[in-house]
């Protein structure tokens, strides 16, 4: 397992984020949208979630990229919905996109370089 670090907070973060914005608005939305609220919160959740699986579970810096693609996925669905509740999703996929930064920035730090370099 890999050691903690500030990404992973900052990706913890998110996902309170959103699951304290379901929480929030999860009925209003079940009553005015139907199962639409699965797919509305479901795919930030998702995001955040797999971008925790990833930092926990990756070594290297594939992790770095899937936690960004993941934070790129966030933020474009947060703009799809951004006229309904979407914007609410905002704070925590820049909040990702953070997370990835300084995924990045760790594990540059701890990768080893080669002797010549």
């Amino acid at each position: 397992m890999a050691a903690w670090r500030g990404s992973q907070a900052l990706v913890l973060l998110a996902l309170l984020l959103v699951v304290v914005g379901t929480a929030r608005y999860g009925l209003e939305v079940w009553q005015d949208s139907g199962s639409f609220v699965l797919a509305l919160f479901g795919v930030p959740a998702l995001c955040a979630v797999g971008a925790l699986w990833a930092e926990r579970a990756g070594r290297s810096l594939l992790a770095t990229t899937v936690v960004a693609a993941l934070g790129l996925l966030s933020l474009v669905w947060s703009l799809l919905t951004g006229l309904g509740l979407g914007l609410l999703f905002l704070p925590s996929s820049l909040l990702l996109l953070g997370a990835a930064a300084v995924s990045w920035t760790d594990r540059r730090r701890n990768t080893p370089r080669p002797a010549g370099a």
